[in-house]
């Protein structure tokens, strides 16, 4: 039996989330809701997929060692009996006068170019840096799920690469991972800077992106970031060129940096989202496991100390991660392309390396709360950018 029916819960809540990226998310919805209803049945390791048949769907139970409190199949119980599962008892379409709110949850992807301020802004909504920052252009590789809860709202803020232009199969792969958030999302936030006074219409980078959500501009919420940094003429003309460009949910101007102007942005947002149960817990703020934090640390670090193309050139994966009492003991391995980035990630007489593993360290135990045990090593692996194999061993699906 599964000790902790929290992390039960979480799980199948996970399982949901998955089955959203696939469908419009009503669907998966409906289905949180029965299985809230049935006070979150178990399932057994013979259990191939979730099935709810009033909707016709089923979820793969594979998807459960994605969740960062993943629990092996071999510790869970049986989810359905053997008849068939009771169907849900009608309620009234008007609520009782002494009913409970009804919560809002909903999934908000963040889109734009590369170092327009996206994992800024999610790092502010949710209160914590959850996403790596770094003053390089194409520092997030990944989506990265970060998750607002307040009382009787949940927003989960899904940060994507920049969009842009690059020849290598892992250019290829970050577009694809952020333009495959604009589907099945409840609201999309289109982060853009200020664009020149003399400018008569949208730059043509901005307008390939919204060519790329055309349709979805009544679910589209407009920040023109980085408003502190522009004239006051510069946001009136960014604003009046982004209306005419598309009747959008709202544009609004402001800083994620400066954390200023952001509370119109929320408000917008709660106003938007559908009713639904919350999808995590109210005290979690990421799905992404520690294993896939401690590795973006290690990033974060390099990309911060290492100049022109060698940040680009690198990966981190994490080869051990063992828990004792007092000590985590952590090996990353740091993937390159060439022997001169190895020598340069390397320093003279290690300096670098070891600059780099205190830097991520210090992320780590802040994040772990337990003293860490770091240990990096530098390989080689030619053209890793460019090769379907090596970029699915690295975790670019």
């Amino acid at each position: 039996m599964l000790k902790n029916p929290l992390k039960h819960r979480l799980h199948i809540q996970h399982l949901l989330v998955r089955l959203w990226e696939q469908d419009s998310g009503k669907t998966a919805r409906l289905c949180l809701k029965e299985h809230e209803a049935r006070n979150w049945p178990r399932f057994s390791k013979v259990e191939k997929s979730l099935h709810f048949p009033k909707y016709k769907v089923k979820v793969p139970l594979a998807f459960h060692r994605l969740h960062p409190l993943y629990c092996a199949t071999s510790e869970l119980e049986t989810l359905f009996p053997s008849s068939s599962p009771p169907e849900m008892p009608h309620t009234a379409t008007t609520p009782a006068p002494d009913a409970a709110p009804e919560t809002r949850c909903g999934f908000i992807g963040l889109i734009g170019r590369p170092n327009v301020g996206k994992s800024t802004l999610l790092n502010r909504l949710v209160g914590q840096a959850v996403s790596i920052i770094t003053p390089k252009p194409q520092t997030t590789r990944n989506r990265i799920r970060g998750i607002r809860t307040e009382e009787l709202v949940q927003m989960v803020f899904i940060d994507t690469p920049g969009i842009h232009e690059g020849p290598k199969k892992l250019n290829q792969r970050m577009n694809r991972y952020a333009l495959e958030t604009l589907v099945g999302n409840d609201l999309n936030i289109w982060l853009v800077e200020p664009f020149p006074e003399s400018k008569a219409a949208l730059p043509k980078n901005e307008q390939a992106i919204l060519e790329q959500f055309r349709g979805r501009e009544p679910h589209t919420i407009v920040l023109l970031n980085k408003c502190d940094a522009a004239s006051k003429v510069q946001v009136i003309r960014s604003i009046d060129l982004l209306g005419q460009a598309g009747a959008f949910l709202g544009i609004v101007p402001g800083s994620a940096l400066k954390d200023q102007n952001l509370d119109p942005l929320l408000s917008l947002i709660r106003a938007n989202l559908p009713g639904s149960p919350f999808f995590f817990e109210s005290d979690q703020v990421t799905d992404a496991t520690e294993r896939f934090l401690v590795a973006e640390f290690v990033r974060e670090a390099l990309f911060r100390r290492l100049k022109q193309e060698v940040p680009y050139a690198t990966a981190v994966r994490v080869e051990q991660f063992e828990e004792s009492e007092r000590l985590i003991s952590i090996h990353c391995q740091i993937c390159v392309e060439r022997d001169s980035q190895k020598g340069i990630i390397i320093g003279k007489g290690g300096a670098m390396l070891k600059e780099i593993g205190t830097a991520a360290r210090l992320r780590m135990e802040r994040l772990l709360g337990r003293k860490v045990f770091l240990g990096l090593h530098v390989k080689v692996v030619r053209r890793w950018t460019d090769d379907a194999f090596h970029l699915r061993q690295l975790g670019y699906e």
